[in-house]
């Protein structure tokens, strides 16, 4: 029983630790890709940053980062391939 507590209290403090963000790192957007500006920033499930840009009457543009600020498969050609890293934003909705 001692155990099963003790590996409760572990599990609990862990998962308030995870849920106030203390450890998590992703990757910082760039104020603009090519001419377009930052509109929106958020993570995904999955731990990747999506920069999204816009500019009036152009369609948007995305960038995906991983945790370490690496550039993502499927990004704009106009995003950076590397970029600095923060605490995460909100998850995507």
């Amino acid at each position: 029983m001692k155990t099963f507590l003790t590996l409760l209290a572990a599990m609990t403090s862990l998962s308030a630790y995870t849920l106030v963000g203390v450890h998590a790192t992703c990757a910082t957007c760039p104020p603009s890709a090519g001419d377009l500006a930052l509109a929106t920033r958020c993570v995904d499930n999955n731990g990747i940053t999506i920069c999204n840009y816009e500019k009036a009457g152009i369609t948007s543009r995305h960038c995906y980062y991983n945790n370490k600020g690496e550039f993502q498969k499927g990004s704009s050609p106009l995003c950076k391939s590397n970029v600095q890293t923060t605490t995460c934003p909100s998850l995507c909705g």
